[in-house]
């Protein structure tokens, strides 16, 4: 998945996700793995295409992965450096719910206005 959203190929990103799959971020949630790619890729227009994600560590068991990120991007003359960790929930190759673990004071005020 990570590296489908730094490729920019949503179906890729899609395709990581179950269908049901439930994307729970910082202040709302999105459902299907279609309308999580669409979110990502709106994120990448909104970033003019700077949206980046490293993927600094991951630790995992058979059914939740943890995964550590630095998110950067740039928009409106602003800079986003933000350190994430999500929490998946896999069953059988899927990711079926993500949550977003991080300050989304942070994420709400670059990706506001």
């Amino acid at each position: 998945m990570y590296e489908a959203i730094n490729r920019r190929d949503m179906d890729g990103v899609a395709a990581a996700f179950a269908e049901d799959a439930v994307w729970h971020g910082g202040g709302g949630s999105v459902s299907g793995s279609r309308e999580i790619a669409d979110l990502v890729s709106q994120l990448v227009e909104a970033s003019g295409d700077t949206l980046r994600i490293e993927l600094h560590d991951v630790v995992g068991n058979d059914e939740h992965v943890v995964a550590l990120q630095v998110t950067t991007a740039e928009r409106n003359g602003r800079r986003l450096v933000d350190r994430v960790v999500y929490v998946f929930h896999v069953a059988e190759g899927k990711i079926n719910a993500a949550w977003f673990n991080g300050d989304p004071r942070v994420q709400d005020e670059f990706w506001s206005v």
